[in-house]
């Protein structure tokens, strides 16, 4: 059953109203101003004050709710706050030091891992029922598959930073991976959208076309800067300045809603099966990386090493965890 939905108010109906004109003002300004300064400036002020300003449309959720919802939310906001971070990180580069944000930019990691903290709110499922044994197995499975994202990144895009310098490798590597992450992002909101209903069918509902919008921008946005097209308020930014948008009406909404978890009753073992699932495909791959590291002779031998200490680490990460997680489930 879900809790009672209420209209929005005139302060949460103001706000969207300016986040949406901040927007179009963005959009107008890429247009009617020429590349410079000036636009940068207004370009950054403007994607920090819609991050700002979604991060306190999402934290009355985390204070209004208890247990696997107020982590949800606790976990949504923690994205945002990583994202909130690179723009900051950026925006400083850019505005106070009047300087090209580098290729090989270290605050990358940031905004590559901001989805893993909404994943794994995705994977808490508050929409659904759980025991507490089912709710601890599904926490130590999603474990491992934040390592594994962890893990991608340090494989795929750390040797061609420190291993090896080549901002065209770095360049592709990172936006194939990140890509990747949002698709799975987006499977996954898709997953939880169809098992749920009410208040939380639209709070996934928004999420997803949210994240759609800034998918396709952000995609754009880096193939623009791959082949040094890109700057700062150019016409293929506003795209992502709508996410915010389009995501923030969403945070303001989902504070008016107070939905419950489902009352239904669930057969054991179903909620979470599917992240038990791949926590094992993402353990077993394990293997075919390292052997991808050893043979890959299109490498130089630095990143080949780099590549194998990085996998070997984390298999002794995940088999702890695998380890506890058996423990867990015989305790039972």
């Amino acid at each position: 059953m879900n809790g009672k939905e209420r209209p929005l108010t005139e302060r949460s109906k103001l706000w969207i109203l300016a986040a949406g004109g901040l927007v179009f003002a963005q959009a107008y300004a890429s247009v009617l101003m020429k590349p410079g300064f000036a636009l940068t400036v207004f370009s950054d002020v403007t994607q920090c004050i819609l991050l700002l300003s979604a991060t306190a449309a999402l934290l009355p959720n985390i204070a209004q709710n208890q247990g696997r919802t107020r982590l949800f939310w606790a976990l949504m906001t923690l994205g945002v706050l990583f994202w909130l971070s690179y723009q900051f990180l950026w925006s400083y580069i850019e505005v106070v030091l009047r300087q090209e944000v580098p290729e090989l930019f270290v605050g990358d990691i940031i905004i590559f891992l901001h989805f893993v903290p909404m994943m794994a709110a995705l994977a808490l499922q508050p929409h659904a029922q759980q025991s507490d044994h089912e709710a601890r197995l599904g926490g130590l499975d999603f474990v491992l598959l934040l390592t594994w994202w962890v893990y991608l990144y340090f494989f795929g895009i750390i040797p061609w930073q420190y291993a090896q310098s080549n901002e065209s490798a770095y360049g592709r590597s990172f936006n194939a991976l990140y890509l990747t992450e949002k698709l799975v992002f987006l499977v996954a909101l898709t997953i939880v959208w169809l098992r749920s209903k009410g208040g939380w069918k639209l709070i996934y509902g928004q999420w997803i076309g949210a994240t759609v919008l800034y998918a396709l921008s952000s995609y754009i946005a880096n193939w623009a800067i791959v082949r040094n097209v890109y700057y700062t308020g150019k016409p293929v930014r506003p795209a992502c300045r709508r996410f915010h948008g389009v995501g923030h009406c969403d945070r303001v909404v989902s504070q008016q809603l107070r939905p419950k978890q489902d009352s239904a009753p669930t057969l054991p073992g179903r909620s979470g099966v599917w992240v038990a699932r791949v926590g094992m495909i993402v353990i077993l791959s394990l293997p075919l990386f390292a052997v991808w590291s050893v043979f890959d002779n299109s490498v130089s031998a630095q990143v080949r090493t780099l590549r194998l200490v990085i996998t070997l680490v984390t298999m002794i990460l995940m088999g702890g965890v695998v380890f506890v997680r058996q423990h867990c489930w015989i305790g039972n």
